[in-house]
């Protein structure tokens, strides 16, 4: 396959803004899933019809979503997005792209894939380890070195 159809056909190139304001109820109509507690992207689940106030853009269930105003949440526990989410101020701009190729919901399976450094796939592997450092525990040894010395 030639670079250009490549690039052409990259997941870069399928990411789309959706702007959403919450409806009277101070909801946004749609309910999020996944999470890197269940080691996967956080994605859209269902979609309420008539209970999104989409200003621009479209959103569909089971697409990844990657950005809430512009803070990355791939490798958040879906607890955290959705803090993210209650915490954002009207309008709420989403970053959500299609499943598909190299990038679908399993986290695990996108960081063990290889990229050029720099690339946009080498700096979202970054940002969800990043993300994921967040809610590691430190585990010390420090008893155990304790008695060795």
């Amino acid at each position: 396959m030639s670079k250009s159809l490549k690039k052409k056909n990259h997941w870069t190139n399928k990411v789309y803004e959706s702007v959403i304001c919450r409806n009277k109820e101070g909801e946004l109509g749609f309910e999020l899933k996944g999470g890197a507690e269940n080691g996967q992207f956080p994605y859209i689940g269902e979609v309420r019809q008539g209970k999104v106030a989409c200003q621009s853009g479209r959103l569909s269930q089971d697409e990844l979503l990657l950005e809430v105003n512009e803070t990355p949440v791939a490798g958040l526990t879906i607890r955290d997005v959705h803090a993210v989410v209650r915490h954002s101020k009207d309008p709420v701009r989403l970053k959500c792209v299609k499943q598909g190729g190299v990038i679908d919901k399993d986290l695990r399976h996108y960081l063990n894939l290889r990229f050029q450094k720099a690339s946009v796939d080498h700096e979202l592997q970054q940002i969800i380890r990043d993300n994921l450092y967040l809610r590691t525990i430190p585990c010390s040894d420090a008893e155990r070195d304790q008695r060795d010395v």
